[in-house]
């Protein structure tokens, strides 16, 4: 998904935002902010957004020697979606369509957001967990590919969104032997990296592989070897999140299920939705 005119003031508000969020003083906040424009002025219309703040994010720690700003952010957002884990499990033990309410679940984790949006509720995005309707509905082709798929590739995305992920996968688990899970090369963003997982459930579930994307996003001219033949190898690859959506949709090579919360307008028109919609988007090879 190439980017569009409102992506570049997006990245440069996030910059505004994440200099406040670090407490930065005028001057070192100006320095940052100057260069950042120059950083996006240099990018034309085709490329994707993940790409440009992968640069972004690369001269603000290079600025303010702070090499993973979210650090103590993702830590909080961990621990905090640990606390609905147990209850949702629970629920989920009684439900006649356990696979499509995890995927309720994982979805549901998807506000926790820290690129876009600054804050999220995450206590309401749990109280309407069940009752969520996807604006985009392929489950019924998910289900079907898993009858046939002996590995999945799950793309993560957020810190604290492992927490929801884990627990689709424990559902899928039931359908493939093995089931490997994607996280980027390097802190950028709030977006989960191997050593945020440490001590975590995932572990025991899926095969935790660092893709060596620097990318908020799982962009694939910048994935290891490795990364790169097992996303392409899997007979099913899940891609959780906008960020994997906005380097992979149109631009992979290959069937892909997107799952993940509608955040703003550019995504919305990619996939036709709305701002606020689920999506369970079977994406087109």
């Amino acid at each position: 998904m190439k980017i569009s005119r409102e992506c570049y003031l997006c990245i440069y508000t996030q910059t505004l935002n994440l200099t406040k969020r670090l407490g930065l003083d005028e001057y070192k906040a100006s320095e940052v902010l100057r260069g950042v424009a120059k950083i996006i002025s240099k990018y034309p219309l085709n490329v994707t957004p993940p790409e440009i703040a992968s640069e972004v994010y690369d001269f603000i720690s290079e600025i303010t020697g702070i090499s993973d700003p979210f650090k103590e952010a993702k830590k909080e957002a961990i621990t905090e979606a640990l606390k609905f884990k147990e209850i949702l499990q629970t629920k989920l033990k009684n439900s006649q369509n356990p696979l499509l309410e995890a995927c309720k679940i994982a979805v549901a984790g998807n506000v926790i957001d820290l690129g876009v949006n600054q804050t999220y509720d995450l206590d309401k995005e749990i109280e309407s967990i069940f009752d969520i309707e996807f604006k985009h509905n392929n489950f019924n082709d998910l289900k079907e590919k898993l009858k046939s798929a002996k590995s999945i590739v799950y793309l993560g995305d957020n810190a604290g969104e492992n927490v929801f992920d884990e627990i689709l996968i424990k559902e899928l688990r039931n359908f493939a032997d093995k089931i490997y899970y994607f996280t980027r090369g390097k802190p950028i963003i709030n977006d989960i990296t191997v050593n945020d997982l440490k001590g975590l459930e995932i572990s025991d579930l899926a095969e935790v592989i660092d893709s060596g994307v620097d990318t908020p996003g799982f962009h694939l001219n910048r994935a290891n070897e490795r990364a790169k033949k097992l996303f392409f190898d899997a007979d099913l690859v899940i891609s959780k999140g906008m960020g994997n959506f906005e380097c992979l949709f149109g631009e992979c090579g290959r069937e892909v299920f997107y799952l993940f919360k509608v955040k703003c307008n550019v995504v919305a028109r990619a996939c036709g939705a709305d701002v606020g919609d689920y999506v369970l988007l079977k994406g087109k090879k």
